[in-house]
């Protein structure tokens, strides 16, 4: 007797299990609105229901003493009334359609249980694993004493099978009440998280804004005063000028990268040839490479042209920075090698230096916003690179070794 209770309340606890398991695992994935969740989880529940209508062999009993009130006061505690109500619905069209008996205490029970639930929802607070181990138990207790007194074979038979029925019923809603408690509280805790995240970006974001763009203003507003000196010399007034002007540039670029950060590609595509992109790029870069003592070395594998699908100003900004970041990696001067080749359906640029290289840590931060190891780097320049690489269908990766140098390969898929 004990073996069969067990063996069919576990049949019947697996198939809630299983919609738990089912819920958490698609609800983040498929649904973001909290109503739609909890929609989801009651439609989940009904459709296994209908499983275990059809692939089960239904014992009345435990139908109506442990999975039906146990579904139910899941579905009250944690998903909310109209799909509590649902639920209730779909196993009361079981009691009638499938089991054919014991439909009349059941529809009674269950519908005295929504209606208690209904009135009693805001007034329990669920925030407590206690409160809710009390509040299940409660409900549970309300469901069996009055489908015992509605149902007169158990009213005048109370056997030890139903006993066992009872018993392993309210050890199964402890364990979903436990499960369910800290599924929900887990959600909780993810959903603060990313609003606890967002606002220290935030913060973050406009204290560096308002680092970064306040630097070039105070210098250029210092040598606009300057400008008001009446024994200026015509060369000194010239090259104020030109400072306050760097120092403008400076603030404009800063604000450039912040909006490409925010927005970085309008999702234009055009055939692009390779090649002729990196010369485009060369002739703006190769002056600054000289100044800095960096010799760019060009070296194309294949002679035949090299296209990809994308938007020629964003991919230029892209190389450019990249170029400009090897450069600045060798502050003592050194060697460019980039390189084009054509591996299988995809092309290929390679951009190596021989500078200073960067520690396996200082790799893996590669591409977090706000980190950057200049000192007047805003952090965002490689973000914007990788998002605009990736909106080509591109994958970008890097390499390095400290005092070695440094080799950033961007691989571009061809359909």
């Amino acid at each position: 007797m004990l073996h069969s209770v067990v063996s069919y309340e576990l049949h019947s606890l697996f198939y809630l299990i299983t919609a738990i398991l089912i819920h958490l695992v698609l609800a983040p994935i498929f649904i973001y609105k909290d109503q739609q969740r909890k929609f989801l989880f009651a439609f989940i529940l009904m459709a296994l229901m209908m499983l275990y209508w059809r692939y089960e062999e239904i014992d009345p009993l435990i139908y109506s003493l442990h999975f039906f009130p146990i579904c139910l006061i899941s579905a009250i505690l944690f998903v909310g009334f109209i799909p509590s109500f649902m639920t209730w619905f779909c196993f009361n069209i079981g009691c009638l359609i499938v089991l054919d008996y014991y439909w009349q205490p059941a529809l009674a029970s269950s519908t005295l249980l929504l209606i208690f639930s209904y009135y009693a929802r805001n007034k329990v607070n669920t925030h407590s694993l206690k409160t809710n181990f009390v509040y299940a138990a409660g409900l549970l207790v309300v469901y069996e004493v009055f489908y015992a007194i509605m149902s007169s074979y158990i009213r005048s038979n109370i056997s030890t099978y139903v006993l066992y029925v009872w018993f392993f019923t309210f050890l199964s809603l402890a364990l979903i009440t436990f499960l369910l408690f800290y599924v929900k509280k887990h959600e909780i805790h993810k959903q603060r998280l990313t609003a606890l995240e967002k606002d220290r970006m935030v913060g973050q974001l406009a204290a560096t804004i308002s680092h970064e763009i306040r630097n070039p203003l105070t210098s250029t507003r210092g040598f606009i005063q300057l400008l008001d000196q009446k024994e200026l010399s015509i060369h000194d007034h010239k090259r104020y000028i030109d400072l306050a002007l760097s120092g403008v540039d400076q603030a404009n670029t800063i604000i450039n990268d912040y909006l490409n950060y925010a927005k970085p590609s309008t999702g234009f595509q055009e055939q692009l040839e390779i090649k002729e992109e990196i010369a485009a790029v060369l002739r703006f870069i190769t002056p600054f490479a000289t100044d800095h003592h960096v010799v760019i070395e060009i070296a194309h594998e294949n002679e035949a042209p090299l296209f990809i699908l994308g938007e020629s100003k964003k991919l230029r900004q892209c190389l450019m920075n990249l170029i400009k970041n090897a450069i600045e990696s060798m502050p003592d001067g050194g060697t460019i090698s980039l390189t084009t080749s054509k591996p299988t359906n995809a092309v290929q640029i390679s951009i190596t230096d021989t500078g200073i290289g960067m520690s396996k840590m200082q790799l893996n931060s590669l591409g977090m916003p706000f980190y950057t190891t200049k000192e007047q780097g805003t952090g965002l320049g490689l973000v914007v690179v990788m998002s605009i690489i990736k909106m080509m269908n591109g994958k970008i990766s890097f390499s390095s070794h400290l005092n070695k140098g440094t080799q950033c390969s961007i691989l571009f898929q061809q359909s």
